[in-house]
């Protein structure tokens, strides 16, 4: 089941659609796994990679045409309203929810009676737009860490190994949640790769360690602290319990529409009050527009919309899935 939603906020993209759904899958930040490369393998031949070349462009190509496509038939769509109570949808403008009515209408087909799944995770879909002052030039990625106002409890907890000054700071570290903490010796484990991937989710450091740090580049990867992704800082503590609890969100590009970018997370439960998701909702709204590159182009196409008129400019629109759910 799913719905969209539509929000005039900065940095998110004013005519695309943010899809709010509830799923039983969860993070899969704990689940992944390095690219390995066998030794003695050969050299990739040219004929592969102009197929694979080939198979991106046409990848790239069909999303951008669709992209295109849904555009123009939601700015034709604009404004058309029906004027009987049964009517063919695609015709029409989507109809609009207030997110409260939006998520009592997914707990309505979410029941015992019916799909039985109040306790989902509500996952919120944000579309956000990645151009920038230079018409030619795109953001590659958008990366920022929440911590929720209300916690989601129900997700395991992020696994975070801490690089910290002293022998004492290691231990209040262990003790705050990380599951690995030490200095030099535990630096060497990570350089050399006896600490396994899938042990740990985050590493913080604290900020003497910021030079030498890139000496683990090429074992952490994505997972390098550094003081922009904000993993890197004098209070290792802080760190620590920040990003154990906390959110950490990174886009997902569209193959062939470098224009937009998408991030998917989750507010809440489908179980949860309409309040406690709101004020989630807000602090992800906060955290994106905090995080917003100076980069980002500040066309008059990106509109605002104050605090007090929140709950007036979220709005979800209904889909065809959801009208398939609640008549299976």
């Amino acid at each position: 089941m799913s719905l969209h939603a539509a929000c005039r906020l900065p940095f998110l993209h004013p005519t695309a659609y943010r899809s709010l759904t509830t799923s039983s899958r969860c993070l899969k930040g704990n689940t992944r796994k390095p690219r390995l490369t066998a030794s003695g393998m050969g050299v990739i031949s040219e004929k592969s990679k102009e197929k694979r070349d080939s198979a991106r462009q046409l990848l790239a190509t069909t999303n951008r045409t669709k992209w295109e496509d849904t555009n123009r038939k939601i700015a034709a769509l604009t404004g058309k309203l029906p004027t009987t109570n049964v009517y063919l949808a695609a015709n029409f403008e989507q109809r609009q929810f207030l997110l409260a009515e939006a998520a009592e209408c997914l707990r309505e087909a979410a029941q015992p009676e019916m799909f039985n799944c109040l306790q989902n995770p509500l996952r919120a879909k944000f579309t956000l737009n990645m151009r920038t002052k230079k018409k030619t030039k795109f953001l590659q990625k958008f990366e920022g860490h929440v911590v929720l106002p209300h916690l989601l409890d129900f997700l395991p907890k992020s696994r975070v190994i801490a690089l910290c000054k002293d022998a004492d700071d290691a231990a209040l570290a262990v003790e705050a949640g990380a599951v690995h903490a030490g200095g030099t010796e535990l630096f060497t484990r990570l350089e050399n790769g006896s600490v396994h991937w899938e042990e740990y989710d985050t590493v913080v450091a604290h900020t003497d360690w910021e030079p030498t740090l890139k000496k683990l580049r090429h074992v952490l990867k994505d997972r390098l602290p550094t003081m922009r992704n904000g993993r890197i800082g004098s209070d290792v503590l802080t760190l620590v319990t920040t990003h154990s609890v906390g959110i950490s969100m990174e886009s997902t590009a569209l193959e062939g529409v470098p224009e937009i970018a998408f991030l998917d997370v989750i507010i809440g439960q489908l179980a949860w009050d309409t309040t406690r998701l709101e004020t989630n909702m807000q602090a992800y709204f906060d955290t994106i527009q905090s995080n917003k590159s100076s980069r980002v182009s500040g066309s008059a196409e990106i509109s605002t919309a104050d605090d007090e008129n929140l709950e007036e400019e979220m709005v979800l629109t209904q889909n065809d899935e959801f009208n398939q759910a609640l008549t299976a």
